[in-house]
């Protein structure tokens, strides 16, 4: 199981690009994705880490454990931000345009996020 109570996915992406410094909250997160949608994992644009995708457009990236960008689009959070503007674990600046950061320390995270998640996902395809 993972880290969201979901089973595990075989295999994994996440785990091999980051050479021997494996994420569980990471690998949930991706479990959670792929369940919201047409997503896959693939190395990222933007450097060495393990990256999500929807069709060509890389959606999601690991920047550090735990922490993540997301791209949600502009429509995309304004759908979800009364929802999650307040909420500790998303941190959204302006400037970055349809990105926002993901500070993740549990499952429980990712279980209260959900409809968010789903949104991004949903934005970009």
């Amino acid at each position: 199981m993972s880290a969201a109570g979901l089973p595990r996915r075989a295999g994994g992406y996440g785990r091999n690009v980051l050479r021997g410094h494996g994420d569980l909250l990471w690998d949930a997160f991706v479990d959670v994705m792929l369940a919201a949608g047409p997503a896959h994992e693939r190395p990222s644009r933007y450097g060495d880490k393990p990256a999500l995708f929807v069709g060509s457009r890389e959606i999601a990236h690991q920047e550090a454990p735990g922490v993540l960008d997301l791209r949600i689009t502009r429509v995309g959070w304004s759908l979800v931000s009364a929802d999650f503007g307040d909420d500790p674990a998303v941190r959204h600046v302006p400037s970055r345009r349809d990105w926002i950061e993901l500070h993740l320390s549990s499952g429980a995270d990712l279980d209260r996020l959900g409809i968010l998640l789903t949104t991004a996902v949903a934005a970009n395809a």
